[in-house]
Parts: C-alpha cells; sequence; structure tokens
C-alpha cells in the first residue's frame, strides 16, 4: 500500500461533464509531482454523463469518483471530505481551470502549521462578447479579489470554496459543511462563522488561482438569487450574531429600496412577475446589453428579497443578536 496523499482535492459536480473533464486535464499539468495529490470526484445527481466520462480517465495521479444521493452542494462537500485520505482538503468547484502552481501553492501556505483557511482567486475571464450578466458578475467580483489580495481582512462573507484548503482534522473540529443548507448559497458563509469562531484565520494566497468559467445564464442565476435570499435567513436563523454583517440588513439606496418594494408588491398580487422581469430582462440583454449589465444590481437584488421574504414568510420574523461574532468583527 503506498503512502497517503498531502492533499485530497475534492471536486462536488452536478451535470457539467465537459467542464468537469477540462478541469481534471489542467489538474495533470501541475507543478506538484502526482503522488502528492489524490483528486475526489462526488457526483451529486448528474444526468450528463460524468460517470461514465471520469471512470474512462487515465490519470498520473490517484484519481476516484463517488455518488452520494443527490443533497445538494453542502452534503456532496461532505461526502468528498469523508473520504478523503490526505491531511489538507482543497475544495474546488466544477467550473475551475486550475493554474500550473495551485496545488502547490496550497500546500505551501500550510507549511506553518498554523490553523488557516486559504482562499486561492477565481477570477472570472471576461471576453468582448460576454453577456451583460457575465461582465456584471465578473466585475463584481474581480474586484472583490482586487481587495482581498490587497489585504483586506477576510470576515465570513468573504468565503467562498470553489478554491480553498484547509486541514482536514480542522473540519472534523467544527463539524463540516451544515447539510440543512440543501440549495444555492451560503453554506460557505456558514461554514465561515464557525471557523472563525474557533480561532481558523482565513487568508488568501495569490499564487493558488484557479479561473472561474462562469457559463450561467440570467434565468439560473435570478434562481440562485432567490435560493440566496432563503438560505441567507437560514443562516441568520443559526447565527443571530451574524445579520448585521449580511445583507438581509444591509441599508440600500432610497431608489433601489422603492423598486423592491414596488416589484415585491406586484409579485404578491401577481404569482407569474418574477417570470415577467426574467423575460423582459433577457430582452433588455439583446437590444441593450450595457443598460442590462447596469440594471443587473437592481434586478438580482429583487430576487434576492423574493427568497428572502419567502423564506421569512415560511419560517416567522428573525431575531437579531448584537454580540459580535468571530466573522462580523474581521
Amino acid at each position: 500500500m503506498g503512502a497517503r496523499p498531502a492533499l485530497s482535492i475534492v471536486i462536488p459536480t452536478r451535470n457539467r461533464c465537459q467542464l468537469l473533464l477540462a478541469e481534471l486535464r489542467a489538474l495533470e499539468n501541475q507543478t506538484l509531482p502526482a503522488e502528492y495529490y489524490e483528486v475526489i470526484v462526488v457526483v451529486d445527481g448528474s444526468t450528463d454523463g460524468t460517470g461514465q466520462a471520469v471512470e474512462a480517465l487515465d490519470t498520473a495521479f490517484s484519481l476516484r469518483q463517488i455518488w452520494p444521493p443527490g443533497r445538494g452542494r453542502a452534503a456532496a462537500c461532505n461526502a468528498g471530505i469523508r473520504a478523503a485520505e490526505g491531511e489538507i482538503v482543497v475544495l474546488l468547484d466544477d467550473d475551475m481551470l486550475p493554474s500550473p502552481a495551485l496545488l502547490e501553492a496550497h500546500l505551501h501556505a500550510h507549511e506553518s502549521g498554523e490553523r488557516l483557511g486559504v482562499l486561492g482567486p477565481v477570477p472570472i475571464r471576461l471576453d468582448a462578447d460576454a453577456r451583460p450578466v457575465t461582465r456584471y458578475v465578473g466585475r463584481k467580483f474581480n474586484q472583490h479579489l482586487q481587495k482581498l489580495g490587497e489585504g483586506a481582512s477576510i470576515g465570513f462573507r468573504d468565503l467562498y470554496t470553489g478554491n480553498f484548503s484547509i486541514r482536514r482534522s480542522l473540519l472534523d473540529e467544527v463539524g463540516l459543511f451544515d447539510e440543512d443548507f440543501k440549495i444555492y448559497g451560503n453554506e460557505d458563509g456558514e461554514l465561515g462563522v464557525r471557523l472563525l469562531d474557533a480561532g481558523v484565520r482565513l487568508t488568501y494566497s495569490a499564487e493558488a488561482v484557479a479561473h472561474q468559467r462562469y457559463t450561467k445564464r440570467f434565468a439560473a442565476l435570478a434562481q440562485d438569487n432567490i435560493a440566496k435570499g432563503r438560505t441567507a435567513v437560514l443562516l441568520a436563523r443559526k447565527h443571530p450574531q451574524a445579520l448585521g454583517s449580511l445583507k438581509l440588513s444591509s441599508k440600500d439606496s432610497r431608489e433601489l429600496r422603492f423598486a423592491r418594494a414596488a416589484l415585491l408588491r406586484i409579485t404578491s398580487m401577481w404569482s407569474g412577475t418574477p417570470r415577467l422581469v426574467i423575460g423582459c430582462f433577457e430582452i433588455l440583454e439583446l437590444l441593450l446589453p450595457r443598460l442590462a449589465e447596469y440594471a443587473c444590481l437592481a434586478v438580482l437584488d429583487y430576487f434576492y428579497w423574493l427568497g428572502a421574504t419567502a423564506e421569512l414568510r415560511d419560517g416567522g420574523p428573525l431575531s437579531f443578536d448584537p454580540r459580535p461574532t468571530g466573522a462580523a468583527g474581521r
């Protein structure tokens, strides 16, 4: 039996076969020798031939796939973490294209033995013909990465685990991902609250780059924002002390609040409003792409609050705990 790998790369995936295969090919071209790492693909209910395609690969590194019941990304990540043999777990989303030095950079970041969680940059490439929604998401997220690269403190809201490494023992200590987060969003932030409260320092390694290939169209992004609104309420219920740091309690401009309130009021009277908003925005993308990019903030804000208000209606109002969280103060 060979030595255990230093790193276990866990990739949860669902119906993104071609993106995943490109990612696995990039992991073949790492500066870190193949015997130092294993890759675990967690197939979360895919129906696009992912399993057969992964099975057919012949890789220099150890490659396994597991098929847990499809219960969402948090549960899929946990299944991969539990199967991991390495001391350090690297979580990668299935739309990442790892740079050759990615794994070596993650391994180097943990050499001090500190209680660390390490984020690697995941820049979104913006081509000249990128859709307005891609330009909006990419511009916003790339600006955030720039701030992190300049040394901004990292709180729970900043944690993304699409390119993230941490010692397996620390994940076991805080309890892995919370599997109550079954739909899109905020499972990272909830884990971040517990990591920070446990004294884990979140840091940023500029060398651990994985380029993000953003492929979602506006309708999918709208659905994601509805889910993010719901899961933000779930996070706040579990950690009331974090509410003050969430978008749920942010003070938006008067114009944005007015537009949101008007759309939510119309939605309460006609359930077809969200579909109409998506349809109108998709037309705007085709006819006036610059205006569509500018309008993204307000339209996605509506979908976020559509989800949040639905979750609040289902579960009752939130209570605010004024005590600081380990994340909020960072």
